[in-house]
């Protein structure tokens, strides 16, 4: 097995880490971002839990792509693209609400009452929405090419999809957090699943 094929493997395995971390992360996420929760340790962690999610993810499309790329489609390349775009962005944001925001919370805490965790200030209340599109729109076109060229199996693929859905339109702001909540676990599952059939997977083989 060389780099290349060892690489994709692991690339798996990290797939299915990021999907435990992004379930854990929006699970135990703290409801409301007052600057008392803001400051506190447990907001630390559960962002640094994000950002490994994010990190992971980032690494983890890569290597999926690299299985799918001999089969995939103009719309597979898009949506790999726009997800690693997305989860990059994404991670930029939650840099500020886990290293930077927790300061201003203590120095300034009206600004924290006034903006919360940060998507809300200035041209970030307009990218970070742009984003979640993005994101969400990533991972349907990726991963329903990869449900058509069954180069990993279809239903890991599609349970990604649902998952990818609820937890969007939970992030929307419009529907309650255990809504975020639920479809960030059915979304966690979809990538746990890939990232298993990926590490598993035979490198010399190009379907299953």
């Amino acid at each position: 097995m060389g780099v290349t094929e060892t690489a994709t493997r692991w690339s798996g395995l990290v797939n299915a880490v990021a999907g435990v971390c992004v379930g854990l992360a929006y699970v135990l996420h703290p409801h409301h971002g007052t600057p008392e929760v803001i400051s506190g340790t447990f907001w630390l962690w559960v962002h640094v839990l994000f950002a490994m999610s994010l990190l992971g993810g980032i690494f983890g499309t890569l290597g999926l792509f690299a299985r799918h790329s001999s089969d995939t489609t103009w719309s597979g390349l898009v949506g790999m693209v726009l997800i690693v775009s997305a989860l990059t962005l994404i991670f930029g944001l939650n840099y500020w609400e886990a290293f930077i925001n927790p300061v201003v919370a203590v120095e300034a805490p009206v600004f924290v009452e006034t903006y919360g965790a940060g998507e809300t200030i200035g041209l970030v209340a307009v990218i970070f929405p742009v984003t979640g599109a993005l994101f969400v729109v990533g991972y349907l076109l990726f991963c329903a090419d990869i449900a058509r060229q069954k180069t990993l199996p279809p239903p890991s693929a599609r349970l990604t999809m649902v998952g990818v859905i609820v937890f969007g339109a939970g992030l929307s702001g419009f529907l309650p957090m255990a809504v975020v909540q639920i479809g960030s676990v059915i979304f966690a599952l979809g990538l746990v699943w890939m990232g298993v059939a990926l590490w598993k997977a035979d490198p010399s083989a190009s379907a299953i």
